[in-house]
């Protein structure tokens, strides 16, 4: 979803960009600065406890305003540089998707060249007809273009028809939340630039075309609820939210050892390990004898490891199984060479990359790295919606563009025009 540029200097773009990660259990920020075309440099990242969030929903807008504030204006006063646009990201409970087809006809008689007005045009249908009268969508992802019903393709520009066919899985918010999250981010101090799908961003900074195109399994793992995502072919085959994120584990941890929420995350953090997969659950190596102290009110008490690894067993499994599910689901299994790629605070998990590698059958790897940021993983997201915000702009064109570039694009499109009319 974008908005309505304000002004002409937001229509091209500026040298600053701010990403905003609405989580539901963090608010984090990144300012990154324009270097050039490739390259946008992290100046500063900082999170915020969210507050006046819940289900989603905004239930104390002065709380939800001042944890946004707080999140800003520690990036800020780290670079001591004023930005006022934000490109916020969602997912997770925030989202809800669905899958719609569209089938516009491109000529009446004869056939013609499918054109890039041809894809915009029926991409566009298939928003409309997938979308409820209470809900906008924030992002189309196609799955698959059809031409005359018979001809499958990845990329139809250029090709002979009489009709196109578009399938799509549509990203979508509900509208009084998004009126409502724009509103606090104004109360906060700031505007809303536009709203992105947080996974599909991180997709665009941390996948590369060899990635999608061997194919790969994207993993976010949230607070709440984690996000897969099947990549083949350049297009997405397979999508999943599943109801387990970090903070589900940290509350079977609290009740397996009858503690706070807040120290059963400092635990997970500090000590907690993901069972191999492999050994007898009762029985795995290092980890039923090692014994570590927890502070209760009646003073430290001696706790084993394990019973941490025992808590969590139930989330992992069923991580790993709808991991396998829906590259079943895909048709490609045995077929994604870039394996599965890993990201969100969940990822941090001693011993999640072994497991997922173990039950999955693939190789596992971290979101790759990011220049001047140790836990790349954690701030991915509000990193890569910086990066969307800037190459949703007219600089980032002029900037990627050579003038060779710009005269192809214009023999190409005249072409199109003469296809179309002629």
């Amino acid at each position: 979803m974008k908005g309505i540029p304000r002004s002409i200097g937001q229509f091209f773009g500026g040298q600053y960009y701010c990403g905003l990660d609405i989580g539901s259990f963090k608010v984090k920020a990144s300012l990154n600065r324009v270097v050039d075309a490739q390259t946008l440099e992290l100046l500063a990242v900082n999170e915020a406890d969210t507050r006046g969030l819940a289900a989603a929903s905004i239930n104390d807008i002065s709380d939800f305003s001042s944890c946004i504030s707080a999140a800003m204006d520690g990036v800020l006063r780290k670079t001591r540089i004023k930005v006022r646009d934000v490109h916020v990201g969602l997912g997770g409970e925030f989202i809800d998707t669905r899958l719609s087809r569209a089938l516009i006809p491109l000529v009446e008689r004869g056939n013609k060249i499918v054109t890039a007005r041809d894809l915009h045009h029926a991409r566009q249908q298939a928003r409309m007809l997938g979308v409820r009268l209470d809900e906008e969508v924030v992002c189309d992802m196609v799955q698959q273009f059809k031409v005359d019903d018979v001809n499958i393709a990845l990329n139809p520009i250029g090709l002979y028809g009489r009709k196109l066919e578009v399938e799509t899985l549509l990203v979508l918010a509900n509208i009084t939340r998004l009126r409502n999250l724009t509103k606090a981010v104004q109360q906060a101090g700031f505007e809303v630039n536009d709203v992105h799908f947080n996974a599909w961003a991180a997709t665009e900074l941390m996948l590369d075309r060899r990635h999608r195109n061997d194919g790969c399994v994207f993993v976010d793992l949230g607070a709440r609820t984690s996000l897969v995502l099947v990549f083949k072919e350049g297009l997405l085959k397979g999508f999943r939210k599943v109801e387990v994120g970090g903070d589900l584990m940290t509350q079977h941890i609290a009740a397996s050892l009858n503690i706070p929420f807040q120290l059963a995350e400092d635990i997970k953090k500090s000590y907690g390990r993901v069972l191999d997969g492999k050994s007898d659950l009762t029985q795995d190596v290092g980890l039923s004898s090692e014994e570590i102290l927890i502070k209760k009110d009646a003073g430290f008490v001696p706790v084993k490891r394990d019973a941490l690894s025992h808590a969590i067993e139930p989330d992992i499994r069923l991580i790993s199984d709808q991991i396998r599910q829906v590259v079943a689901l895909s048709g490609y299994e045995g077929q994604l060479k870039s394996g599965i790629v890993v990201v969100g605070g969940g990822s941090l998990l001693a011993g999640l990359m072994e497991r997922m590698e173990n039950d999955a059958h693939m190789p596992v790897s971290l979101g790759r790295n990011i220049p001047g940021l140790n836990s790349a993983a954690v701030y991915c997201i509000s990193t890569s919606l910086a990066e969307m915000g800037y190459k949703n702009t007219l600089r980032y064109k002029l900037d990627s563009q050579k003038p060779k570039d710009w005269w192809d694009g214009f023999k190409a499109k005249a072409e199109e025009l003469s296809n179309e009319y002629f």
